[in-house]
């Protein structure tokens, strides 16, 4: 109990963030998509590169964001034809999108500095490549409801930032260049500066819906989804490495098992918005989930001997 406690301590700072983001976004017209710009093209891609210009790489991670875009994959498709089975209309497409696509980046993130050393936390990013990846193939897919183009699929790609500062640290790293000193203490501000904006933007997005709408079978299938079906699948994995392939030590478990349980992501209310794919439900979903992580991650950690 006393751990629990001490895990749920730590995880309010991070919803603080959230409701100041919701002021700011509430009542101050702070506006969602100029922080998530200033968070995706500017601090993001310095972030990354700190962390894996110093990674000790190894091929087997190359492995890591494949597993994770699959378990997403799985997820969402399989999703995505239980709710046309369900639903008549968009809701399928948000159940989809809701149970599929975690808050890896602006909470995944935070929540990664929190628990994990450095050299971790810089895995746990390279792993983040294949939730972008989905988000781009997959995710677009089902948030357009069919409509997928592949040309605006790899545009989107294309201009993610973070991959081009992935692919610079790892060739930074290769040449054994050193960085200055300098250097870390600017990227030390931008790694702060990245989780308080991350976590506004939460709460930003949440401020910009006029309504909620609980509907308590949408909710239980998002959350079964999400909180299970993810979870489940990466241990799946976790099993059958641990029996067959070996590939992975239970480090490398703990980040796969900390990214699959992070509530759904918070743009999702931003597609629903642009599509008109009820975006009451999906702001509702994002909003009830966060909530529900604050007490089900320590839950969740305490089982695995995460803390």
């Amino acid at each position: 109990m006393d751990i629990f406690v001490t895990l749920l301590i730590n995880l309010v700072p991070l919803y603080v963030l959230i409701g100041i983001g919701f002021i700011a976004g509430k009542f101050f017209e702070v506006d969602r998509d100029t922080l998530a710009n200033l968070a995706i093209f500017v601090m993001l891609p310095i972030v990354v590169f700190g962390f894996v210009v110093d990674l000790e790489f190894q091929a087997s991670f190359l492995i890591l964001p494949v597993v994770l875009y699959a378990v997403q994959a799985i997820i969402g498709l399989g999703f995505l034809a239980f709710g046309r089975a369900v639903y008549n209309g968009p809701e399928a497409n948000i159940l989809a999108m809701s149970a599929s696509m975690g808050n890896t980046g602006y909470f995944g993130l935070p929540l990664a500095l929190m628990l994990f050393t450095p050299e971790q936390v810089a895995i746990y990013i390279f792993m983040m490549i294949g939730g972008t990846v989905y988000e781009a193939t997959i995710g677009y897919y089902i948030a357009a409801r069919g409509r997928f183009n592949v040309r605006d699929s790899l545009i989107k790609l294309v201009k993610f930032p973070s991959i081009y500062a992935i692919i610079l640290a790892l060739s930074v790293n290769a040449s054994n260049v050193e960085m200055p000193e300098q250097f870390y203490t600017y990227w030390g501000y931008f790694k702060g500066a990245y989780v308080v904006i991350g976590m506004m933007i939460i709460g930003a997005a949440l401020a910009k819906i006029d309504r909620l709408a609980v509907c308590p079978r949408f909710l239980t299938l998002a959350f079964l989804g999400k909180f299970v079906g993810w979870p489940g699948l990466v241990l799946a994995y976790i099993m059958v490495d641990k029996l067959y392939l070996q590939m992975f030590d239970t480090e490398i478990y703990n980040l796969m098992l900390v990214m699959s349980i992070v509530p759904p992501a918070a743009n999702i209310v931003a597609f629903a918005a642009q599509l008109n794919l009820v975006p009451e439900k999906a702001a509702t979903t994002i909003l009830l989930s966060t909530v529900f992580a604050l007490f089900y991650i320590p839950a969740v950690l305490i089982v695995m001997g995460i803390n």
